[in-house]
């Protein structure tokens, strides 16, 4: 008994819903909303038609704007708010703080809020992630530059043990044995002189 009187709810309530007024995506269930959200709805394709909501500047003057004349009533107009407030949130150049949250009525301000949340987390998210691709790039490019460096370095060192062209430490052996060979001839000179002298004087 319970079951059918649940199912028969239940058919008044899609029959009531199906009885309202189709706006938007929406059905309002009287006249007076509906004409509310077409009016709404109207104002919308206006406003999108003049500003270019993808300009940080333009696109937080037109939510500024339709904040203080209360313009949206409906949930047309909510979400056409809420859909701005995302965007604003994700600009770099506008502050999350100075972002106005949307006045609405009691019934769906937990829906609006729950948004608002994830919308904020959306747009620290995106900074995050540029960041980390910002430090990502850094990172690579260091990588890059030390293997660089160390690939020279091995190379010259390989060059300088295996090639034949005299070094500076070469330079300097070379002198070195041609002083020692000049002392030697001279030491050898002078013992010659010495031999020659002692000739002489007998």
């Amino acid at each position: 008994m319970e079951n059918k009187d649940v199912r028969q709810s239940i058919a008044e309530a899609n029959r009531e819903a199906a009885a309202g007024y189709n706006v938007g995506g929406y059905n309002f269930r009287s006249k007076e909303t509906a004409d509310e959200a077409k009016h709404e709805l109207n104002a919308i394709r206006y406003v999108s038609a003049k500003t270019d909501t993808r300009d940080p500047k333009q696109a937080y003057s037109l939510y500024n704007k339709l904040l203080d004349k209360e313009m949206f009533r409906t949930l047309i107009g909510m979400d056409y708010l809420k859909d701005l407030q995302q965007r604003l949130y994700e600009f770099e150049d506008i502050p999350n703080e100075k972002i106005r949250p949307i006045p609405v009525k009691y019934e769906v301000q937990d829906i609006m809020d729950s948004k608002r949340e994830v919308t904020k987390l959306k747009g620290k998210i995106n900074k995050l992630e540029k960041s980390r691709d910002r430090y990502k790039d850094y990172f690579i490019k260091t990588i890059i530059i030390n293997v660089v460096l160390v690939i020279v370095i091995a190379a010259m060192v390989i060059i300088m043990g295996t090639s034949t062209n005299p070094t500076v430490l070469d330079y300097e052996r070379k002198l070195q044995d041609k002083y020692a060979a000049w002392e030697e001839e001279l030491k050898s000179f002078e013992k010659e002189l010495k031999a020659r002298e002692k000739e002489l004087g007998n």
